[in-house]
């Protein structure tokens, strides 16, 4: 990720958090929200994530959108490779374009948060979403 994507998202995640309820107006989130768009996309990026999560889940098994320092995602991939050595999994800490996948992530299924599992093209959840499902049926699942 870049410096200035880094601190773009540092600045809003900074503004969001401290802003008084006063400064919770519209005007107020169009700044906290514009400050980070502005320098995170852009029209032939926004393509080319799309691109790549929607190929990446329609090519691949199992697929986790994951973060290196999430717990909850190294138990996720965890419970996966115990079941598959066919896991694709994207560390979007450590991809330039991170955050732009996880918005889009966001827009496709509503969850903001990693991980992000898929299996066979569907959307499972997150980790509480995925240790919720028992080990037979995860098992008939990505054999399916």
């Amino acid at each position: 990720m870049s410096a200035v994507r880094r601190l773009a998202t540092l600045s809003n995640h900074l503004v969001t958090r401290s802003l008084p309820s006063q400064f919770n107006s519209p005007v107020a989130t169009s700044f906290k929200l514009g400050s980070a768009l502005s320098t995170t996309t852009s029209p032939e990026m926004s393509a080319s994530v799309k691109q790549l999560v929607d190929s990446s889940i329609a090519d691949n098994k199992v697929v986790v959108f994951s973060k290196t320092y999430c717990p909850y995602c190294r138990r996720a991939k965890q419970i996966l490779t115990q079941e598959t050595d066919n896991v694709k999994i994207f560390e979007l800490d450590e991809e330039d374009n991170g955050s732009e996948i996880q918005a889009y992530l966001k827009q496709l299924n509503g969850q903001g948060t990693v991980p992000h599992v898929y299996i066979n093209k569907e959307f499972i959840g997150g980790c509480s979403d995925l240790q919720a499902i028992p080990t037979a049926k995860l098992k008939q699942k990505i054999a399916a």
